[in-house]
């Protein structure tokens, strides 16, 4: 299996994350709202991860308000992000292998700890 080498590959991994992201009922609800403009969400999501691996400069802000809005309305509990994390994981090791599908797996692992530390401390 390859490693993930280029911005068609970061591509079909976030396609796929969400393929199966969108086939699960308790996470699906959390990204309904996003579709009206989901080829702008996804193109980010793209854009995010490319400038990670590749230092593309393609990713221009920061995501923390965004998801703390939808946090308003469609709360992202750490079940929620659980199950986030946990299709990230098997979509990448299903995909790649490597030290940039490494990369991918721990930041993931980062960013959704940061985010539902921020989202859920009580």
């Amino acid at each position: 299996m390859k490693d993930i080498e280029n911005r068609d590959d970061v591509i079909a991994l976030v396609d796929n994350f969400y393929v199966k992201v969108m086939a699960d009922v308790a996470l699906k609800p959390v990204f309904v709202p996003s579709m009206p403009h989901w080829e702008h969400h996804v193109k980010r999501v793209y854009d995010f991860w490319d400038n990670w691996l590749f230092q593309s400069d393609a990713y221009n802000g920061g995501m923390m308000w965004v998801h703390m809005e939808r946090h308003k309305t469609h709360p992202l509990t750490t079940a929620l992000f659980e199950r986030w994390l946990a299709y990230w994981m098997t979509t990448t090791d299903q995909m790649f292998a490597g030290p940039k599908a490494e990369f991918v797996k721990t930041k993931a692992l980062e960013i959704g700890q940061i985010m539902n530390a921020k989202l859920n401390a009580h």
